[in-house]
Parts: C-alpha cells; structure tokens; sequence
C-alpha cells in the first residue's frame, strides 16, 4: 500500500525523475511516483526472461505439498511460479506456509488464491528474516523461489537456523537492447535524479553512461549497491533502504526537501 503522506505531499512536484525497472514490475512505481507530482521517464534496464525448468526444477513443482515453506523473492518469481504451477496443482496445497520478501509478490499470490506473509515493515530479506516464523527450523523444507544469481543471505541464514533450503530458479535478469533514443535520454536527459533497484540495474547504467553524468543523484535500494555506485564513480549515492515505492518516495523527499 502506499503511503498517503506522501503521494501527497507537493514538495516532489515537477521533479524530473529516471526510473528503470523491468516493464512488467514499471507501473506499481511509476504510479505513486506521478501522484506525487513527479514527472517520470521510464527506461527498462533489465529484462527477466524465463529460464527453461531442468526434470529437478519440475520435481519440487510437483513436491510442492511436501515444503515446511515457500518463499518468493519478487514478483516476477511469483508470477512465473503461478505459471508453472498451474500444470500441476489444479488445488493449492494445505499445510504450506507462504511468504514474500515485499508486498508487490503478495499480491502477485493473492490473485492467484494464494495468502502469503510478509515482512511488518521494509521489503527486504533482512526485515523477513526478523519474523518469529523464521527464527527455528528442525530440518524442515524451504523453496525458495528467486531468479539467477542475487543475494545468498536467505538461503545461508535459514540454513544455518536449520532448515532445509531448496533454490527453485524460475528466470535470470538480462540487459535489454535499448534504442538511439533511449541511449541518448540515459545520457542527455533533463532528469535530475535516477532510480535503480537492482544490481543489474545499475551494472547496465553504469556500463551505458560510459563514465558521464555521475553526479546525478542514484537512489537505491540498499548499502550494498550504495557502496558498489561509490565505487563504479558516482558521488551522489542515496540508500532509500528498500525497493518499494513508499521507501523510494520517503528518501526522494528527504534527499530533495533537505536540498532546497
């Protein structure tokens, strides 16, 4: 949900923002961004293509009943993931404890018939790491629902808390091939700030920028990318602690209400 305080606040109006997700995940951010009064231009820097499932990946599909847990790290993997799970399970199983690192995978599963959990607060592994639910494990079953490479803490923390933790990786982030257009708007465009939520995200940035324009304002969604920003040359790195709209929206106003 977000946060009314700030979609409605004038203070960002007529800020001139670059944002890069992959299309399909655009629109639940572009969409409080503009009711803030934020003129946006959207440039997709990562693509997520499907990865073709080995007779392993389809095994846990059809074990799925037999998961303490199912834990879906975004919503493109739980989107692929109903894909999928649709050939086999014509009734969702009972018994099963469904969780999502943000909101924007909830509700991905709440179309689906599915209720999951998610963190109190943040949108991050570490804030979902901090429920009582994932404190203790006695050699239960974990899926863990993700897409190619990423972060290991899941999958280390719940291990060493003694679970049984099972990668199911359902897509990888690609560069997509962007036009003269867009390749000019990344480094000539009037926007003052730009929004990257993933490492690959900003690999790509970096790499098309070719070494201008790096003292734009990054917002990004944690230290560790803030640190790899900071070494790849940019001097204006902010952490909006999260992904989510709210958390980008709350450090846009921070950052831009402190610099007038």
């Amino acid at each position: 949900m977000w946060c009314t305080d700030l979609t409605s606040n004038n203070a960002l109006a007529g800020l001139r923002l670059l944002t890069t997700r992959p299309e399909k995940q655009a629109a639940r951010l572009l969409q409080p961004l503009q009711q803030a009064g934020i003129e946006t231009t959207q440039i997709p820097l990562i693509e997520i293509r499907p990865c073709e499932l080995d007779a392993a990946a389809r095994q846990k599909l059809m074990d799925l009943d037999l998961y303490h847990q199912v834990i879906v790290v975004s919503p493109s993997a739980a989107d692929l993931l109903i894909t999928q799970l649709e050939d086999y399970w014509p009734q969702w199983p009972v018994g099963i404890q469904w969780w999502c690192v943000g909101a924007g995978s909830v509700a991905r599963l709440q179309q689906a018939g599915i209720e999951a959990g998610c963190p109190a607060t943040g949108d991050k592994s570490e804030d979902l790491l901090q429920r009582p639910e994932f404190a203790h494990y006695d050699q239960q079953r974990v899926l863990l629902v993700k897409g190619a490479g990423g972060r290991d803490l899941l999958a280390s923390t719940l291990t060493a808390r003694g679970a049984r933790v099972e990668p199911l990786v359902l897509y990888e982030r690609v560069w997509p091939t962007l036009s003269p257009a867009q390749l000019q708007t990344l480094r000539q465009g009037e926007h003052q700030a730009v929004v990257l939520t993933s490492g690959e995200a900003l690999a790509h940035y970096t790499h098309r920028l070719q070494g201008q324009r790096q003292d734009l304002p990054l917002f990004l969604p944690s230290q560790r990318l803030v640190d790899q920003a900071r070494k790849s040359g940019f001097t204006q790195v902010i952490n909006c602690q999260g992904a989510g709209a709210e958390a980008i929206l709350s450090a846009l106003l921070q950052y831009f209400s402190s610099a007038q």
